[in-house]
């Protein structure tokens, strides 16, 4: 049997881009770059805004989107009984409040957190990083296909581009501690930094203002982003449109060779490998003849939010191949593989 996607069967999601509280933060970011890329459609899907989602909707949506943690308890038991759970696309921001705690029975959506995702159509998340720590804690390995990795994304494409001989500071380094477990490695990295001939500027996550993160991102060569677990990265995404050059400890942040550098090593205690890693490739780029005109806009177009709509597309085009080819044994066999590979 032959399934094809396309015009015919192309679905519809909802986004629900009713504002968060905060105005700054990578939830509330995140909606408002992606209510100014609606609408958007593609081959397979279509993005509608929506301003609120309710199970009593009666519009003609396959899936409805929740890109922050709006939903209730009560709401989600409303979605359960008319059994319309399984149009629900929730994240990134939905679930952990603390990574490390994950999964607090504080809170509803961690307690419940295996039933609701086997009863949703799927978990947005930002890297297979954070994928993967989630499954870990809440023993969900039978239910990988239930998540999709969408990329950070931002609407601020900046075209005051300095070239990367010009810039006066050379390495940012952007300390985010969602986990509280790696102060140590960041205060050592920090320190090691420091005592090279680099100029070095630092900026920790939510505590600086956004002028100061432009005018660092403008005139510097390279950021350093020590954050292991992200519901957001838009800040990231936001130097890295000026042309700086990225050292990641996700490697779904990643561009392309030119612009990123996926560094393993700093998830180690010991973070001296890491450092001379870095030093050493920071010594071999400022070497190149590069042109961070290109490299901006290699970024820009990369981390628009229209691209970000064509990762959940993608996500979902997986599910539905997923569901019309996985049954019995077939099924089992691929989730065992799919999570190991």
């Amino acid at each position: 049997m032959f399934f094809i996607i396309g015009e015919k069967n192309k679905k519809v999601i909802g986004v629900d881009i009713t504002k968060p509280k905060e105005k700054r933060g990578g939830p509330a970011m995140l909606i408002n770059g992606i209510s100014k890329a609606l609408p958007y459609e593609t081959k397979y899907c279509k993005f509608v805004p929506l301003d609120g989602i309710y199970p009593s909707d009666k519009k003609e949506i396959d899936y409805y989107y929740f890109p922050y943690p709006s939903m209730g308890e009560n709401t989600y038991e409303e979605w359960k009984n008319i059994q319309r759970a399984n149009s629900l696309l929730l994240g990134p921001a939905f679930i952990p409040a603390n990574w490390r705690e994950f999964p607090n029975n504080k809170y509803w959506p961690e307690r419940r957190f295996k039933e609701i995702l086997s009863t949703i159509k799927g978990i947005i998340v930002h890297s297979e990083r954070v994928r993967d720590h989630l499954i870990e804690k809440s023993k969900t390995q039978d239910l990988i296909n239930k998540f999709i990795i969408l990329r950070p994304c931002t609407v601020f494409l900046p075209n005051d581009i300095k070239p990367f001989q010009e810039r006066e500071y050379d390495i940012i380094f952007y300390e985010k501690y969602a986990d509280y477990n790696h102060h140590k490695q960041g205060e050592q990295l920090l320190s090691l930094l420091n005592g090279t001939n680099k100029k070095i500027q630092k900026l920790r996550y939510r505590n600086y203002k956004i002028e100061d993160e432009f005018n660092l991102a403008k005139n510097s060569k390279f950021i350093l982003y020590f954050s292991f677990y992200d519901t957001g990265a838009i800040a990231l995404k936001e130097i890295q449109n000026y042309g700086v050059i990225a050292f990641t400890v996700q490697k779904d942040f990643v561009i392309n060779e030119e612009s990123s550098y996926y560094i393993p090593e700093l998830e180690s205690d010991d973070i001296t490998p890491a450092f001379n890693k870095i030093i050493k490739l920071i010594d071999e780029i400022s070497n190149k003849n590069l042109d961070t005109i290109k490299i901006a806009k290699n970024n820009q177009n990369y981390n628009r939010c229209e691209r970000a709509l064509d990762d959940l597309c993608g996500g979902l085009m997986k599910l539905w191949i997923w569901k019309i080819l996985c049954y019995n044994w077939f099924c089992g066999f691929f989730e065992i593989n799919l999570f190991n590979y």
